[in-house]
């Protein structure tokens, strides 16, 4: 079962992009921010190496911020949608909404600084308590 959480969020990523390309905004946010929730499960239980979990994390800030562009321009009904690798330099006529979007994003930082393990903890089976029945079948 190891590494069918990354797998599913590649293929939800590949989606968005595909349908970024096609310029069906409202579709490649919704798997722009699926895709993302699937990286930090697999950065949370499967990624191994700190190298591996580094280089996830580094493309959820990517798909994070191409969502929130996304977001700004499907909410403010823009004439051009802002570019996948362009900066975001207009908008600052829209504070309401920038309060919102700056709402979501925190949110997603917060997800994403969630399933960041600083260290291991030290956790022995005889710290935690009950679940007899589990940790034997463990």
């Amino acid at each position: 079962m190891s590494g069918n959480t990354l797998q599913k969020a590649i293929d939800l990523v590949t989606k968005a992009t595909e349908e970024d390309k096609k310029k069906n905004y409202e579709e490649a946010l919704r798997l722009y921010e699926h895709a993302v929730e699937y990286f930090l499960h697999a950065i949370k239980y499967e990624a191994q190496s700190d190298k591996a979990k580094e280089s996830i994390r580094a493309k959820c800030i990517t798909y994070l911020e191409r969502a929130e562009k996304l977001k700004e321009y499907i909410k403010g009904g823009k004439k051009k949608p802002v570019k996948d690798s362009g900066n975001s330099s207009d908008g600052g006529d829209k504070k309401g909404e920038d309060s919102d979007d700056d709402g979501e994003k925190k949110k997603f930082q917060h997800k994403l600084e969630g399933a960041i393990v600083v260290e291991k903890p030290n956790v022995n089976w005889d710290d935690v308590a009950g679940l007899e029945a589990a940790k034997e079948a463990l």
